[in-house]
C-alpha cells in the first residue's frame, strides 16, 4: 500500500512540475514575420529561408540532456486584426531535419508555397506569420534540475 501511495505522490509531483515549467514558458520559442503586400511564391521562399534560419539558431541554443533533441514546430498565418487564416503543426522533429534539405526544411517550404499559391498569404497582407518551436530537451532539463 505504501508503495502505491508513494508512486501516486511522485506522479502528482511530476505533473505539477511539468505544469509549472510549461506555464513559465520553459522550452518555448516564438517569433513573427510581417506579411507584406504582394506576397507570392518568391516571397514565401524568403519567408521559408528566414524561418529555417531562425529555427537553426534556436536549435543551436537549446539544451539536449542525454541526447534528447526533439522539438515541435507549429506555424500560423494571421490577417489584420489577428484573424487566423491557416495553421500547421509539423509534429515532433529533430535538429538534423532542418539541414541538408531535410524533411522539416522541405515541409516548411512546401507549406509556405501552398499558402502562397492558394492566396492564404495574400489574404493575410498586413498580418503576420508566427512560428512556435518547443524544445522537449529544455523541458526535460528543467525537470531534472527540479529533482
Amino acid at each position: 500500500m505504501s508503495n502505491a501511495l508513494t508512486r501516486l505522490f511522485q506522479r502528482q509531483s511530476m505533473r505539477a512540475s511539468v505544469r509549472r515549467a510549461l506555464e513559465s514558458g520553459v522550452g518555448l520559442y516564438r517569433t513573427t514575420w510581417q506579411i507584406e503586400p504582394g506576397t507570392d511564391a518568391q516571397t514565401s521562399d524568403d519567408l521559408a529561408s528566414d524561418l529555417i534560419a531562425w529555427s537553426r539558431e534556436v536549435l543551436s541554443q537549446m539544451h539536449r540532456p542525454y541526447g534528447l533533441d526533439y522539438v515541435t514546430l507549429a506555424l500560423s498565418a494571421h490577417g489584420e486584426g489577428d484573424a487566423p487564416a491557416a495553421s500547421v503543426n509539423f509534429g515532433i522533429v529533430r535538429p538534423q531535419d532542418f539541414y541538408d534539405e531535410g524533411p522539416a526544411e522541405d515541409q516548411i517550404r512546401t507549406t509556405l508555397h501552398r499558402w502562397a499559391d492558394t492566396q492564404i498569404l495574400g489574404r493575410c497582407q498586413g498580418g503576420r506569420l508566427s512560428a512556435v518551436l518547443f524544445s522537449w530537451g529544455d523541458l526535460t532539463r528543467e525537470l531534472l534540475l527540479a529533482g
